[in-house]
């Protein structure tokens, strides 16, 4: 799968190895120590949000996003059905010009010293043929899968989504900021990490839009940003579920919206937040 990563982030490969011989990053729950080494802070959740190639017979499709979470002592990939499947989710129909649907797809996790990257391949079919991943009881109407990880080594390191931010004592409220953490168009930040775009809540957060488990938000998200985690993240007022209001001056609280799975038709800024209890309902 090497042949799927660009010379330019070969180059940037190098770079980041060459910087980080002087530089620690502490991040997530892991602290690197060095002698002499200046700490640079990255958010947490900047490594949990992973680069995934669609592949077809090691022919790069597409590019979407994803994360991982532990669950019953298993590591499951959370992205879209329709990055699974490269099909439609509402008409099943094909979603690459050329007709092709992945048969295996690629993903960059992080390597056992921060800062680095390594691909692994996850087939999407076992050798019968039967789909690996997992999909909610409702199938394709529900634009969420989780996928067993089965090419798991000592050379990456794990860093699981915590479903428990779906639980944060707040209340998201509509015009509320969010932020949608993927790679639109395939474009990463410093080396494989994700780029945090920004948009709004649009309709209700708490009613689900047209009967669905879903809120919409109004953000100019692209192409490459499917299965992107979204986040609330206040470092101000909000309201808790007992209807107090918190006045924070310092660090911030992160409640975990849900799953971004694509744009509403016709070319709208109007993206789809699946809900994270959808993660629980599908891994039983």
């Amino acid at each position: 799968m090497n042949a799927c990563i660009s010379f330019f982030k070969v180059l940037i490969f190098c770079f980041i190895i060459f910087f980080f011989n002087s530089y620690t990053i502490a991040a997530a729950d892991s602290v690197q120590n060095s002698t002499n080494a200046q700490a640079i802070v990255i958010d947490p959740l900047s490594v949990r949000s992973l680069y995934v190639i669609e592949n077809t017979t090691n022919i790069r499709i597409a590019t979407a996003t994803g994360f991982v979470i532990n669950k019953n002592n298993k590591s499951y990939l959370i992205t879209n059905w329709h990055v699974v499947t490269g099909r439609h989710p509402s008409s099943n129909e094909i979603i690459d010009e050329k007709g092709r649907t992945p048969n295996s797809i690629t993903i960059l996790h992080n390597g056992k010293q921060l800062g680095t990257w390594v691909a692994k391949n996850e087939d999407l079919y076992d050798r019968k043929g039967t789909k690996r991943w997992l999909e909610h009881p409702r199938g394709r109407a529900i634009d969420v899968v989780a996928l067993p990880l089965e090419n798991i080594g000592d050379d990456i390191t794990i860093y699981p989504f915590n479903l428990s931010l779906a639980d944060a004592d707040i209340v998201p409220e509509i015009a509320m900021p969010v932020s949608i953490i993927g790679f639109p168009l395939g474009f990463t930040g410093t080396g494989f990490l994700p780029i945090w775009k920004t948009g709004h809540i649009a309709s209700e957060p708490n009613l689900d839009y047209q009967g669905e488990p879903l809120f919409l938000i109004d953000a100019t998200t692209r192409g490459g940003m499917s299965g992107s985690p979204v986040i609330l993240r206040m470092n101000g007022g909000y309201k808790t579920k007992k209807g107090n209001t918190i006045m924070s001056s310092g660090g911030y609280r992160t409640l975990f919206l849900g799953i971004y799975s694509g744009r509403l038709p016709r070319d709208s800024e109007i993206g789809k937040v699946w809900r994270p209890k959808l993660i629980n309902e599908i891994i039983k």
